[in-house]
């Protein structure tokens, strides 16, 4: 697999993503700068409905049909698109100039993520080795293998006859709107499920996120070229978002998400603007609430903590919308000055806003969500310093983008239209600080929706930075136009290169990809997060779980073994068996298993070595049709998986106590430390 192919299956993967849903979205009424960011959105919708329809109605092969769908589906949006528009109003409601800034962010994303993300990872095929990884590299494999594409089925386990020796009871809900993609890339273009998840993840930053953002600061600036230019160059100039979300965890629904959010609020925000505007929903208008809804659906589908993330992004556009309203209405009585009307009608939806959070902190559906811990890892000022320079958790000081966000906060202080877009940045950065040094119910409070994760809440501060970070560019590029400006003999043209040149100095300075002083270790962002992708994603990484010699063995492995069933301990590396190799692994998840996982499960797990002997063990092999044993780190005291969470020495005592000279099992391949037994 070369990435000048993937680079061109990404591109179709990008173009489908876009086109049905953007189709769909002017149907619906959304503007086309809109419907530009907000089609993939609708098309994630589409798949997820699909794929839950299908999987109801027992449709076997259902990879097929549900392309088949997206076909019918884009031809459909076409036609409605057709007879909406035909003699009353332009499909193309802009000028191309106002295209610009979109035609200028995907000319700086596409190059800075092949430099970061694609020179970062090296290989296509290059994968994370870390715990969250195994269940999603798993469960898009066993979707490809499945044809299953709902999210209401999720598991490792999809394929017909897998009940048997499936270690859990039951699949169940999971966001996996981000794996059917990859899942249906992977079937699509018949490539590895590692090369599928990495073309998804440059789809949703290379694209996705940039066109988000632009139609976000297209609607809040009403159409500002400059701004949407500026945009353009600090979109993904933070380490702590897109990039870390990228190897951290990897919380791959939650990148995927977030980059969607900009995109919905957009649509959100022009809605709320009309609304305000005219008092009421026209007919015109009342299919763009149902566009809103399947947004907030696919959401939910991606991650449902971004529901949360969106709720606070549109505070002020809600505050200013709705707020205006109950102003008009407080106004109508005679004794209450303008001033008290303003004030009163912000306030109370700001409590009604605190209100539905509390509300939500006390829904039982989420308990797990809020009450999941990680803790805290520094004290208040160091906190604040971090959130502050951009730094947050393990990331390098993002200095020049600190700087314009400062610069960006102080116009919109000054400006009531982008005030509101400070206090969501300063709130999202009061959750990091909090996050970061407090363990009790305050932290669980503000920042349980997110698994009180600071990589997450770290995301969110830089997500909600980039309005911020606009401005700030903005304004520099401001003065330099006033000062060139005031200068005789100059026409009109040149004074835009003295911007043009500004503004690619500044992204040298974002993206220049190594450090200015050498002896300063890791001080460009930019070289800090590609040094970070080559360490995590490469094969020849000490610290891995799966080493390359153990890579090999279990092709050689899959030569032998076939389809059959193969017992093994997920610790030892051989989780990647089934993602990489199309290993018919028993154990395809790190886990530390609970009340859902079978007996046989535990029964094998733990006296697997007494096969010869035990007739319970052997009944419970048969049952679940093993016929090899695979084993990665023979005769080690210790296993790389050992650090994994979850990982218990004495939960796999029956299998890590088989040797060569153990009965029932006979010695098929071995090389240095790697085993390979036949179950007699």
């Amino acid at each position: 697999m070369s990435w000048s192919l993937l680079f061109l299956e990404a591109f179709v993967v990008a173009v489908v993503l876009i086109l049905p849903g953007m189709l769909a979205s002017r149907a619906f009424g959304v503007p086309f700068k809109q419907s530009l960011s907000f089609g993939p959105v609708i098309s994630v919708f589409f798949l997820v409905f699909m794929g839950i329809a299908l999987r109801f109605i027992g449709v076997a092969g259902a990879y097929f049909a549900l392309l088949i769908s997206l076909f019918l589906f884009a031809v459909v949006s076409g036609l409605a698109c057709f007879l909406r528009f035909r003699g009353r109003s332009a499909f193309f409601d802009t000028d191309i100039a106002s295209l610009l800034p979109y035609l200028c962010a995907l000319a700086l994303s596409v190059p800075v993520t092949v430099y970061l993300f694609v020179r970062g990872i090296g290989l296509p095929d290059n994968f994370l080795q870390v715990y969250d990884n195994s269940f999603h590299l798993s469960v898009v494999r066993s979707m490809k293998h499945a044809s299953s594409y709902s999210i209401l089925s999720v598991g490792s386990y999809l394929e017909a006859g897998s009940e048997a020796f499936n270690p859990n009871a039951s699949a169940g809900f999971y966001p996996a709107a981000w794996h059917i993609v990859a899942a249906l890339a992977a079937r699509t273009f018949n490539i590895s499920v590692m090369a599928a998840i990495n073309l998804t993840n440059f789809v949703f930053v290379a694209f996705v996120l940039p066109l988000g953002i632009q139609s976000f600061i297209a609607v809040i600036t009403k159409d500002d070229a400059r701004k949407g230019i500026c945009a353009a160059v600090v979109t993904l100039a933070s380490t702590a978002f897109p990039w870390t979300l990228l190897y951290w965890g990897p919380v791959y629904p939650n990148f995927a998400a977030y980059c969607a959010i900009p995109a919905v609020a957009a649509v959100f925000i022009w809605f709320m603007q009309n609304f305000e505007v005219s008092c009421s929903v026209c007919a015109a208008h009342r299919s763009v609430l149902v566009a809103l809804f399947f947004g907030v659906v696919a959401l939910v589908a991606l991650q449902p903590n971004a529901v949360f993330t969106l709720g606070i992004l549109l505070v002020p556009s809600i505050v200013a919308c709705v707020g205006g309203l109950l102003e008009r209405q407080l106004l109508r009585m005679q004794s209450i000055s303008i001033k008290f009307a303003y004030h009163v009608s912000r306030g109370f939806v700001l409590l009604a806003v605190a209100i539905i959070w509390f509300l939500m902190t006390r829904a039982s559906f989420l308990q797990g969500v809020i009450n999941f811990h990680w803790p805290s890892f520094t004290y208040f000022f160091d906190a604040v310093w971090r959130s502050f320079s951009f730094s947050f958790k393990e990331n390098t000081s993002c200095i020049l983008v600190a700087c314009l966000v400062v610069l960006g906060s102080l116009c919109a202080l000054a400006n009531k239209s982008f005030r509101g877009y400070f206090f969501v940045y300063l709130f999202s950065a009061v959750l990091f600080v909090v996050d970061a040094t407090q363990d009790g119910f305050i932290k669980h409070f503000l920042t349980g929706f997110w698994y009180t994760d600071q990589y997450r809440i770290a995301a969110m501060v830089v997500l909600f930075s980039i309005p911020l970070s606009t401005l700030g560019l903005d304004f520099i590029l401001g003065k330099v136009q006033d000062a060139f400006s005031a200068s005789d003999g100059i026409d009109c043209t040149s004074k835009y290169f003295p911007q043009a040149f500004c503004v690619v100095l500044i992204s040298c300075g974002l993206f220049w990809p190594e450090s200015v002083n050498p002896a300063v270790s890791n001080y460009s962002p930019v070289g800090f997060a590609k040094e970070v992708f080559n360490y995590m994603y490469s094969i020849n990484d000490v610290d891995n779980n799966l080493t390359s010699d153990e890579l090999t063995f279990l092709g050689k492995v899959k030569q032998i073994a076939g389809d059959d069933l193969i017992i093994n301990n997920p610790f030892d590396g051989s989780v990647y068996g089934y993602a990489i190799s199309d290993l018919n692994l028993m154990y395809r998840n790190f886990s530390s298993f609970g009340k859902s996982e079978t007996t046989a499960s535990r029964e094998i797990r733990y006296g697997l070595d007494r096969i010869s002997y035990d007739s319970v063990i052997a009944h419970d092999v048969k049952q679940a049709g093993a016929k090899y044993l695979l084993v990665l780190d023979y005769g080690e005291s210790g296993r790389e998986g050992a650090d994994m969470p979850g990982y218990q020495r004495s939960g796999w005592t029956g299998i890590d106590s088989v040797d060569d000279s153990t009965p029932g099992f006979s010695l098929v391949l071995s090389e240095k430390d790697m085993r390979l037994y036949s179950i007699e």
